[in-house]
């Protein structure tokens, strides 16, 4: 099973992974509560006077979501790890179905910032999947199926198929290319495979 730095350090470089996605889907107006026209003192902005709009405007329309947390990193790297045992089980394409709607739940609900100590729990769900999943892979090495190959290969089509997802989510190419090369790289550390990012997976058993 993973050790609980493996599944911190993976959670963490998902987390680094979805970051430049999470301004694609979260609304412009969702991302920060406050204004900076709120704080400023009122004296201040009358001196200032339409030198203080542009501020004010860039509040309400143009600021970026704050980063993604490890608890998210953690939630959505589970979500992948779901994706192999689907692919081992037959279930691929309802998990698959599913991904959009989940990912965007994950990257767009309230930001978790400042809570950083909650992580625990989703970092001990990400742990407890990825042993399901190398039981799994146990289990299909019985019939001749396994092998680091065959994982290999199995990563690969995770990485496609999140690339997938997120470009029907209106993520640009480059960007949701990189975050699912990210993400795949992130879920096979936890099974002690350097997966290489960007150009497709090239894995190898370290």
């Amino acid at each position: 099973m993973p050790t609980d730095h493996a599944c911190r350090a993976a959670a963490e470089q998902a987390a680094r992974c979805l970051t430049p996605v999470r301004p694609v889907l979260v609304p412009a107006g969702q991302a920060e509560p406050a204004a900076d026209a709120e704080v400023m003192p009122v004296v201040l902005r009358e001196y200032l006077g339409v030198r203080a709009r542009p501020s004010a405007s860039r509040a309400s329309g143009g600021r970026r979501p704050a980063p993604v947390d490890v608890a998210t990193g953690a939630v959505v790297l589970g979500m992948c790890l779901d994706g192999l045992r689907a692919e081992l089980t037959g279930t691929l394409a309802a998990w698959h179905a599913d991904l959009g709607t989940r990912l965007r739940q994950a990257l767009t609900g309230p930001p978790a910032a400042g809570r950083q100590a909650d992580a625990w729990q989703p970092l001990a769900d990400l742990q407890q999947r990825a042993h399901e999943v190398l039981t799994a892979v146990a289990g299909s090495g019985r019939g001749g199926a396994a092998g680091p190959r065959s994982l290999v290969a199995r990563f690969v089509l995770l990485e496609d198929a999140v690339c997938g997802v997120l470009r029907r989510m209106g993520v640009p190419a480059g960007t949701a290319g990189a975050c699912a090369g990210g993400l795949t790289a992130a879920a096979g550390s936890l099974f002690g495979l350097a997966l290489g990012e960007g150009d497709g997976v090239a894995g190898r058993p370290v």
